[in-house]
């Protein structure tokens, strides 16, 4: 059952009934007119091989308030990029979309322009794609509303859309902002980085540094790594945001820097999300686990770059050192308790596996201080934010623009 609990800075607004979904999607038709809205999502080319990107595709072309698709992919060569091209055709039925190519030539001469002024040049990322979809959309003058998601997800379901998008557009909410969250569950927990991870190193951050802003805002999302947000163009323009798996992170921190609080909510998603999930074998947990442990590094990399941005390098690194020493015992604690929400549950879990997935997290926070010698905080491909980057190259913009494929 849902539970209607507010945290003080950010609304949240809950999933408490069954309520008509088409009726919600007709009432946003209208306000659609005046705020269009495009689903933009990132995807590797794998993912049109599997079952959930061509049923997303399938559902989303029922979804009239959503205008158009941006498709920004990566990991295919030409061949594999027309095959893309004809399975998005076929699952869309003619609603309007345009793919963005990466990795593609002309995309790949865009970065190398960027790396030449001095920007954040090439880097394959989940960041690096959502960035340039919302570059694209600003250099075509987009005004309208950015919904985005994973693209993973076997049980997906359209609602998803409405949800992240009624509060943005309803005449009387006025939020610029919104983030999604649901449970990563079925037979057992999920979301290892979020629960082992990022929970307890916001803790282990207010334990050394004291309850900042910025820490209390973060600690007030429920899902902070979720990949579903939505907000306006005017927002989104002025964000920052890193080319890998630090988006997430440097999302919110951004709408903290440059929105109210009352502007911003997170979303109960209402279901179950079934995403692709990695090997949780205990014996193959650890530093080198393919994805993971990158993934992770990468998030813990760009969350201490935002909370300790501001400090000195020497001092940095002195208080980085002490949030690792209180993450461990702070991890010991998140361990338990999802222990015992297992076990209310009857839910499969496994002490081993949860054990391991805290050393590896740990053995990868050990190395963050490590690099932090070397190169203080630096997030690998923090972009400037689109508006100030297609102004500093010119242009750069309308060479974004032609190398969208229309579908």
């Amino acid at each position: 059952m849902a539970d209607f609990y507010q945290h003080a800075r950010v609304p949240t607004l809950h999933h408490l009934a069954h309520v008509d979904s088409s009726a919600r999607e007709a009432e946003m038709l209208d306000w659609a007119r005046d705020k269009p809205v495009a689903l933009l999502l990132p995807a590797l080319y794998a993912e049109c091989e599997r079952p959930a990107l061509p049923r997303i595709l399938e559902e989303v072309s029922q979804a009239g308030h959503i205008s158009e698709v941006i498709l920004t992919m990566n990991g295919m060569d030409a061949a594999e990029h027309e095959r893309a091209l004809r399975m998005i055709r076929k699952n869309l039925r003619g609603k309007t979309a345009h793919v963005l190519w990466n990795d593609g030539p002309q995309l790949s001469q865009v970065y190398q322009r960027m790396d030449q002024a001095g920007l954040a040049g090439p880097h394959a990322g989940k960041g690096s794609n959502i960035w340039m979809g919302i570059a694209y959309l600003h250099a075509r003058g987009f005004k309208g509303i950015i919904v985005s998601h994973d693209t993973d997800i076997l049980n997906y379901s359209r609602d998803m859309l409405w949800r992240l998008c009624y509060p943005l557009l309803h005449p009387r909410m006025g939020y610029c902002f919104a983030k999604g969250y649901y449970s990563r569950v079925s037979d057992r927990l999920y979301g290892r980085v979020t629960r082992l991870l990022i929970f307890p190193l916001i803790q282990a951050c207010r334990d050394v540094l004291g309850a900042k802003p910025l820490l209390e805002h973060l600690d007030s999302f429920r899902y902070p790594l979720s990949g579903e947000f939505a907000a306006d163009m005017q927002s989104l323009e002025r964000f920052s945001l890193p080319g890998g798996w630090g988006l997430e992170i440097a999302l919110l921190c951004e709408a903290f820097r440059h929105l109210p609080s009352g502007e911003q909510c997170q979303v109960d998603l209402g279901f179950h999300f079934e995403h692709r999930h990695r090997s949780l074998a205990h014996d193959q947990i650890g530093v080198n686990e393919p994805g993971l442990i990158s993934a992770a590094a990468d998030v813990a990399r760009c969350l201490a770059y935002q909370v300790l941005r501001e400090s000195e390098p020497r001092s940095a690194e002195s208080l980085m050192r002490r949030i690792i020493e209180r993450y461990r015992p702070r991890a010991t604690e998140w361990m338990q308790r999802y222990e015992h929400v297992a076990l209310l549950n009857g839910l499969r879990h496994d002490v081993d596996e949860e054990t391991a997935a805290v050393t590896a997290f740990g053995q990868a926070l050990d190395r963050l201080l490590h690099t932090m010698g070397e190169d203080t905080l630096h997030v690998p491909a923090l972009r400037d934010t689109p508006a100030r980057t297609l102004a500093k190259i010119p242009g750069l913009a309308e060479e974004i623009v032609a190398s969208a494929v229309a579908v």
